[in-house]
């Protein structure tokens, strides 16, 4: 006798079944119906023209025929679906080169890798972080996360998450401010991460935050200036001045008291983007990459 199709369709079901030793739980395993069950195995008793079970009320039992074929089905499936998860392995198996900034990639990025290595432990990351903005032209990158408007010619991108943006400042500094009153902050110096994102100004954070909150009677144009954002929120905790901080390279500085944010947030113009080649998601190791991240970037905190 041929192995036909019906035959091979039902096999997984009969698998289900024997093992179980009951039509309802395989079918709950197999997410079909407890009569589509019964009718497969209908079929394939019909097709083998042997009883495979001995039905009772509220189980089955195998028959010696279906005993023996049982034991030569369960491995063949084991076997069958081993197989496949090698090479679903060998898919995800390798390198993916992934270019962000450093401020990112030190703060929010590398505390989050372990949790991608323990689901992905074939997969290994290569991170670059150089220079205070993103440079796509080279496109020497699997994967970029960059911190923009969203606009990139020439390559696909998925929105990863919205940011916040707020001021901070040392709590065992300037304790004698009054923070309810926004002119607060023009006594004390402004700390500018001046590279926030592609052709800002120097104190565009600092303007941005203001404007949405709006304080409109505040000198910007002053303080200390550094071109990374995790070193101007390091200066406030220092005791430098106040800060505009990124809520994504705040890790648990206001938790533990080091850094206190006396005002409200506001959400930032822009957003965090992976950013990749046309067609790279097809590359199953770079696709893992690219949902990890979006999963992770949905998540609060």
């Amino acid at each position: 006798m041929h192995t036909n199709s019906q035959i091979l369709a039902a096999m997984r079901t009969f698998e289900a079944a024997a093992r179980l030793h009951s039509f309802s739980q395989a079918a709950s395993e197999l997410s079909i119906t407890p009569g589509a069950v019964s009718q497969q195995i209908k079929n394939l008793e019909s097709q083998v023209g042997v009883m495979l079970f001995t039905r009772k009320i509220r189980q089955v039992e195998l028959t010696a025929e279906g005993l023996q074929f049982y034991e030569t089905v369960r491995p063949a499936l084991v076997s069958i679906e081993n197989c496949l998860s090698r090479i679903k392995r060998s898919d995800l198996k390798g390198s993916v080169r992934l270019r962000s900034i450093p401020s990112f990639v030190f703060k929010w990025l590398i505390p989050r890798l372990g949790g991608f290595q323990k689901r992905y432990p074939d997969i290994r990351i290569e991170t670059i972080a150089e220079g205070s903005l993103l440079d796509l032209k080279n496109r020497d990158f699997d994967i970029a996360i960059d911190y923009g408007l969203g606009s990139y010619p020439g390559l696909s991108c998925s929105l990863m998450m919205n940011e916040n943006l707020f001021p901070v400042v040392s709590p065992e500094y300037f304790s004698d401010i009054d923070w309810s009153t926004p002119e607060a902050l023009n006594r004390v110096p402004l700390l500018h991460d001046t590279a926030p994102w592609a052709d800002a100004e120097p104190d565009s954070e600092w303007r941005y935050w203001l404007r949405a909150s709006g304080m409109n009677t505040i000198e910007t144009d002053r303080g200390h200036y550094f071109n990374r954002g995790d070193m101007a929120i390091k200066a406030a905790e220092s005791g430098l001045g106040v800060a505009i901080a990124r809520e994504s390279l705040l890790t648990d500085e206001i938790i533990r008291g080091r850094l206190f944010a006396p005002y409200a947030k506001q959400k930032c113009r822009c957003r965090y983007y992976i950013v990749y080649a046309h067609g790279a998601l097809n590359n199953p190791r770079i696709k893992a990459v690219h949902d990890w991240l979006i999963e992770i970037g949905s998540q609060p905190g």
